[in-house]
């Protein structure tokens, strides 16, 4: 009995040891938020990748908008969604659907501050290069 425990014990070793290094595959939003945050904030402070997630998981728990991420961002001309996305943005992906929140809930859009059209309210905050609005102004 001892000599069957010790094989087994050995050759689950011997597969950790051996087998290629264990991984997950991501699930579906978390993988379409992060390619949407990669789009939008590439070149921005990981502060700023969870500000915009946040704007993402704000809408879904909005009664004024969908109820799903992909329903959120998949919504026409709202979040620009590519096919790349990167570690940090895939980390802050993470973040945000684990609950990670770095905007009050009411901010529910985003904006580029050097947008050639701002908008005329003020922001209820900013991250980087965008600003965070608690309602729709756009022109």
């Amino acid at each position: 009995m001892k000599k069957w425990l010790a094989l087994i014990a050995l050759a689950a070793l011997l597969a950790c040891v051996l087998a290629p290094g264990v991984s997950f595959t991501e699930d579906r939003d978390t993988v379409l938020l992060a390619r949407a945050i990669y789009a939008l904030a590439r070149g921005e402070s990981y502060e700023t990748k969870l500000a915009i997630g946040t704007v993402a998981m704000n809408r879904v728990e909005s009664v004024w908008f969908e109820d799903t991420l992909s329903g959120v961002l998949n919504q026409q001309h709202q979040f620009p969604i590519g096919n790349r996305y990167d570690a940090e943005s895939l980390s802050a992906a993470h973040a945000v659907l684990s609950g990670r929140r770095v905007l009050a809930a009411n901010a529910l859009y985003y904006h580029s501050l050097d947008a050639t059209e701002p908008w005329r309210i003020e922001p209820v905050d900013t991250a980087g290069s965008f600003g965070f609005y608690d309602r729709d102004c756009s022109l």
